[in-house]
């Protein structure tokens, strides 16, 4: 299961730093776009819908994620979690993620005014790039997984050490890698 969820985060992280995909000015139809605070604050509106994300990307041997420096904390149960977005998933365990319609271009203006807030409190360091990821948000940290033979076992997070309170569950095309300060 690892390794699927490995794979997915380097297929995103290769993908993102190799294409371009075209932005426009004219904005995708439906699909908001949020940063990553924005994101976890409605966590209850765009839970299991299909979102843009824009944040600082951070890309490792542990997975992928999307965090942003707003200070937000978010609290399940007696966990906290800082403001990140998991962007490795395990294929195993999660549904297919959504494809980008036919035509898709993304919304240049949202973006940009996406990226200019989350630069507001979040600099660049090493490894991490700005990105906006198309995907499926999936917040519920608290969740089962079947391990067979009638066994189960609950865990809390997404992510490397269930260190992030969502997933952003995308295809490997749906990543727009920005330029930014």
């Amino acid at each position: 299961m690892r390794r699927a969820a490995s794979i997915i985060a380097l297929a995103l992280a290769y993908f993102a730093a190799t294409h371009t995909v075209e932005a426009s000015d004219e904005p995708a139809a439906a699909v908001p776009v949020l940063t990553v605070c924005q994101a976890l604050r409605g966590a209850s509106q765009y839970s299991s819908r299909t979102v843009i994300v824009v944040g600082r990307a951070v890309d490792a041997a542990e997975g992928g994620w999307l965090d942003e420096g707003c200070g937000l904390v978010l609290t399940f149960g007696d966990r906290k979690f800082p403001p990140a977005i998991s962007t490795a998933y395990d294929a195993d365990e999660t549904a297919a993620p959504p494809a980008l319609p036919k035509g898709f271009k993304w919304d240049k203006r949202a973006i940009e005014r996406a990226l200019a807030e989350v630069q507001a409190t979040s600099h660049l360091q090493a490894k991490t790039s700005w990105c906006a990821v198309y995907g499926r948000l999936e917040v519920n940290p608290v969740r089962q997984i079947d391990l067979g033979n009638g066994r189960s076992v609950q865990t809390v997070g997404y992510g490397h050490g269930g260190g992030a309170a969502a997933q952003l569950v995308g295809p490997v095309d749906g990543v727009l890698r920005l330029k930014g300060k």
